[in-house]
């Protein structure tokens, strides 16, 4: 996974709000996963697929913090989604 790696929902996952935070169920495991509301920001934006730098760039602009910290903290968190299945990752041109 590098920057120009587009990522893209799972929108096959069942997913409720729940107290600003939002929850799914991922069927493949039976397990619940929810994200914390900047998780839910980063789940919002992947409406549309988007390349990690673009997604990062945003993130940056959104959120208050040293720009290589919110980068690798966005890089491991998007790895994690993809190992849990709530999202997919493609080449750019995918």
């Amino acid at each position: 996974m590098d920057d120009t790696s587009t990522l893209r929902r799972n929108d096959e996952m069942m997913s409720t709000p729940v107290d600003g935070d939002i929850v799914f169920l991922n069927p493949t495991t039976n397990n619940y996963v929810a994200l914390d509301p900047v998780g839910r920001r980063i789940w919002e934006l992947l409406e549309h697929p988007q390349t990690i730098a673009d997604l990062t760039a945003r993130l940056r602009q959104e959120f208050t913090g040293d720009a290589d910290a919110i980068t690798a903290d966005v890089r491991a968190f998007v790895a994690e989604l993809a190992s849990e299945g709530l999202i997919r990752v493609g080449d750019a041109g995918a």
